[in-house]
């Protein structure tokens, strides 16, 4: 070969040899997620894959449980963060292949005649625009590789925002439970006492069966309060990883509600500036970039360069460069362009769109979150508080024998209900919380969650995932 070539061939294969980052990106993945969560989360792709530990993850749940907690033992514990992370292992297979030159090619040809010296053929030959592209399909590869990272980074952040999300959901179904309890403990002392009244003949037949009917349906509420908590219980012990039921010792009440000081304009620009969705059609318009350079000079893939040895049946032996170039007649990479356009045109409309859904998710959400607020705070400080004034004044009329037993119980039962209602709208309070910080990051995508016995993949583009509330709303 000439000097030139041989130059070409090193640089190419200097390209082709540089690594991929050793840890697949963990590293980066890490800093964002403890920057994002507060808590940390490992990886070690050569650890063998073992079966669930339940020992090894119930000494972390002694002592009252906080949200901070469910997400640091979720973190260590469940197995669909950890195949998350392996996205960053095939990310990285993706990334070596795509800074690796292929193989050279050998060829022989052997030809027997009965001369006395066999006519034979050598050739090694190398894929010629496989070398000139390399630093064009790393450059390629680097940034789909980045995507991938930005993407498993908001994916596991994305599972830290469900995990506290089921966290309240929980918190307030116990919280529920607790007062259906207290309410059909009264309707059944009400029901009691309905039947001994009409066994002396002083209510009627209809007074009888409305308080039962309204026994009745208490039961039935109450037997719906005791599923929603243990459809919420699972939820989060799916969430930790634990393969067996486990009691969770939770704190009595949600933690302090504040306002979110932030303008919608405010939360707009943060979720341009902060979304990784953003930042990953950011990657992939690049990577498409790349992409359609590399389509340009398509037709050409299978050209080669190489040397060649024959010798003659004479004897005589000859040595020299040899090279094989395509004739464009049928395919002159037409296909190969028009798509390698089409795919960067796909990627910076998508891109817009999810700029003009990046602003209207963070006021939607900034808007939920003030709504909730508002609901909750009018509950503590209006309804909950008249709830309280009315069965303190109809006791005292109960006491002038001005009311009756049942008028108590119902005003018992109404201030149990109002609670229930504080209940549901500090946990809706904590889940709008969690929503913001979704939307914000925008860490849509895909979600760590297995639907049946699959595994999604990472969806570039898909719309985030709506935390939808478990626990039933009073009708």
């Amino acid at each position: 070969m000439t000097a030139r070539p041989v130059a070409l061939l090193l640089a190419a294969l200097a390209a082709g040899c540089a690594s991929a980052p050793k840890d697949a990106g963990f590293g980066d993945v890490r800093r964002t997620v403890i920057e994002q969560t507060r808590q940390p989360v490992e990886w070690d792709p050569s650890a063998p894959v073992r079966p669930p530990d339940d020992a090894a993850i119930l000494p972390l749940l002694d002592g009252e449980l906080t949200a901070d907690d469910a997400v640091r033992i979720a973190f260590a514990n469940n197995r669909d963060v950890q195949a998350t992370l392996e996205e960053l292992g095939i990310a990285r297979g993706d990334l070596l292949a795509a800074g690796t030159i292929r193989n050279p090619l050998f060829h022989a040809e052997f030809r027997f005649g009965g001369e006395d010296a066999n006519p034979v053929e050598f050739g090694l030959a190398q894929s010629l625009f496989d070398l000139v592209q390399i630093g064009g399909r790393k450059r390629a590869g680097q940034a789909r590789f980045e995507a991938a990272r930005v993407q498993v980074g908001g994916a596991v952040v994305r599972f830290a925002a469900e995990v506290r999300s089921d966290y309240f959901d929980l918190l307030g179904a116990r919280r529920i439970l607790a007062r259906q309890e207290t309410v059909m403990k009264a309707q059944q002392a009400a029901a009691e006492l309905a039947h001994r009244q009409h066994a002396a003949g002083n209510i009627s037949d209809l007074d009888l069966e409305n308080e039962q009917s309204r026994y009745e349906q208490v039961k039935l509420d109450h037997a719906r309060a005791q599923l929603d908590e243990l459809q919420a219980r699972e939820r989060l012990l799916a969430d930790l990883g634990l393969a067996r039921r486990a009691d969770l010792d939770l704190p009595d009440d949600f933690p302090p509600a504040a306002d979110v000081d932030l303008t919608p304009e405010a939360a707009e620009a943060q979720a341009v500036e902060r979304r990784m969705d953003l930042r990953i059609a950011r990657r992939e318009i690049e990577a498409a970039e790349r992409s359609l350079g590399l389509a340009r000079t398509a037709w050409l893939d299978d050209a080669t360069i190489g040397v060649h040895h024959e010798r003659e049946p004479e004897g005589k032996s000859t040595t020299g460069p040899e090279i094989e170039v395509p004739i464009p007649i049928w395919n002159r990479g037409a296909a190969d362009r028009v798509r390698a356009r089409a795919l960067l045109r796909q990627a910076q409309q998508r891109l817009v769109a999810a700029t003009v859904e990046a602003r209207s998710e963070a006021r939607a959400a900034l808007e939920r979150h003030r709504e909730a607020k508002a609901r909750l705070d009018y509950l503590r400080e209006v309804v909950v508080p008249r709830r309280e004034r009315i069965l303190r004044l109809t006791q005292l009329e109960y006491n002038a024998m001005l009311r009756g037993v049942f008028q108590l119980i119902g005003a018992r039962q109404e201030l149990a209900n109002a609670q229930r209602e504080e209940v549901l709208a500090a946990r809706d309070y904590w889940v709008a919380r969690t929503e913001i910080d979704l939307a914000l990051l925008g860490v849509g995508g895909f979600s760590i969650r297995r639907e049946g016995a699959e595994q999604k993949r990472l969806d570039l583009f898909a719309p985030p995932r709506r935390q939808q509330t478990k626990a039933k709303e009073g009708e």
